[in-house]
């Protein structure tokens, strides 16, 4: 299994290095939406307001299977979780266990305000999940309330705390267990109270990650509003993540560790070959500056120019499955009138990956910059002019409603599938680096591509 996720893994990155309009590969990274129903009113969420334009449904164990044995043995990574609660699934367990006999990496996002019984928590234990991420936006009763409406503070502190003790009773690794705690300006005086919950609870992570709100007096804001202080100092934090870095299983993982600078937050894929200081540093290291591995990649070959501009990742790393079938390219395009295709109008997986629409979004990204050009360099331009499309697909992909997530979303993932690469797929990858990655992904990811430049990574056998 590991030779078949690596060979896609790699395809994939061709693809998406070239702009190919038509793909050969799977997905390694998959989002499976089992539920668009959720019992909380979360004020910004789409479901949670009643925003969203999708019938809540969930879905069937069929359904489950076609999709699981054609693509689950491609994928590193399966996000069981986008527009509803997954533990309203009755099912979820055995989604999941499905997944998992795949060796896909799975993931439940949850509010965990759902009462479970032993029995339950059980199953969810031994179901084969990779890692349970739980959102409790507060360390008490009366600031969780103000953003998880209609959740019960105790029930989901309860359950935590139980999967837990029953975790480490059962003697298991997985499910990672995370308290996801989103900041707001009425919770942000609360990170000191969560860190020492979780510690008493004995989780594996603690996560902070500023929450999406509105302004104080903006047309649309909820009453919930944006922190006001800097982000706490390890917003990730717990014994899993230290056991984490400190991992030197792999070669990647040894260079990596080896001195190399933090990787610097991403960029945009439309911006040409030139470097920062801190990756001048890290390939230097390796003894190739990133302008002559960005000269090596054919970024003035074949191609041309068109190697540095705008990609969107979803189109080639992954894709949004709903309960119902429909194949959307992203999950912050959540509307029902934005899916690409249905599953059940093909005859396989691969054939839906390349439908109508996910050639022409595909095209229409890699032939320009990215948007319509118009309002370009002004800093009221709609999203529309500078990060979409520009209306060549006629897809959602033309008014792109995230456009970070084509950049950001996949960054660390990519990273952690590196990071943790045998050493065949190594040698493939530093014999020539620029025909897999773009030249502003030295930029994204400069600690594992500056790995790829050693010496050490050269002279690895290149057979799996």
């Amino acid at each position: 299994r590991e030779v078949r996720k690596y060979a896609n893994f790699l395809l994939a990155l061709r693809a998406r290095w070239a702009g190919a309009a038509r793909v050969a590969h799977r997905p390694f990274d998959l989002t499976v939406d089992c539920a668009t129903l959720c019992q909380l009113h979360c004020p910004y969420c789409a479901v949670g307001n009643g925003a969203i334009r999708r019938k809540p449904s969930l879905m069937d164990a069929a359904l489950h299977e076609r999709l699981a044995a054609d693509v689950a043995p491609d994928l590193f990574l399966a996000w069981y979780f986008s527009a509803g609660e997954p533990l309203l699934h009755p099912r979820l367990h055995e989604h999941l266990a499905r997944t998992a006999g795949e060796e896909a990496f799975t993931v439940v996002s949850t509010n965990l305000s759902v009462p479970l019984t032993p029995a339950r928590q059980e199953a969810l234990l031994r179901s084969g999940l990779g890692m349970l991420s739980a959102s409790v936006d507060g360390a008490s009763a009366a600031t969780y309330a103000q953003y998880r409406r209609g959740g019960d503070f105790g029930l989901v502190t309860d359950n935590l705390a139980a999967l837990a003790r029953r975790k480490r009773e059962m003697g298991l690794q997985f499910p990672l267990l995370e308290w996801r705690f989103l900041l707001f300006a009425h919770n942000q005086h609360e990170v000191d109270a969560a860190r020492a919950m979780a510690t008493d609870m004995g989780l594996d992570l603690l996560e902070f990650f500023p929450g999406y709100a509105l302004p104080p007096g903006d047309p649309g804001e909820q009453g919930v509003h944006p922190m006001t202080i800097p982000m706490p100092g390890r917003p990730i934090s717990g014994p899993a993540y230290e056991a984490g870095l400190a991992r030197r299983e792999t070669l990647v993982q040894r260079l990596a560790a080896d001195g190399m600078p933090p990787a610097p937050a991403p960029v945009d894929t439309a911006v040409d070959t030139a470097v920062d200081t801190a990756v001048d540093t890290a390939v230097d290291t390796a003894e190739e500056t990133a302008e002559e591995t960005a000269k090596g990649s054919g970024a003035e070959g074949r191609g041309g120019k068109d190697k540095a501009r705008r990609r969107c990742d979803w189109l080639y790393y992954s894709g949004m499955i709903y309960p119902d079938g429909a194949f959307g390219p992203c999950c912050v395009a959540t509307d029902a009138d934005d899916d690409f295709t249905r599953l059940d109008a093909h005859p396989d997986f691969g054939a839906a990956w390349n439908a109508p629409a996910f050639l022409r979004s595909r095209t229409a990204f890699a032939a320009g910059v990215g948007g319509n050009g118009r309002n370009r360099g002004l800093d009221h331009a709609p999203a529309s002019d500078v990060f979409g499309t520009g209306g060549r697909a006629g897809t959602v992909c033309d008014r792109c409603p995230l456009p970070v997530a084509q950049e950001l979303q996949f960054v660390q993932k990519v990273r952690a599938i590196l990071r943790n690469a045998p050493d065949w797929v190594v040698r493939i990858l530093s014999a020539a680096p620029g025909e897999f990655f773009l030249p502003a992904d030295l930029r994204r990811m400069p600690v594992e591509l500056a790995a790829l430049h050693r010496p050490e990574a050269r002279a690895l056998p290149a057979d799996p």
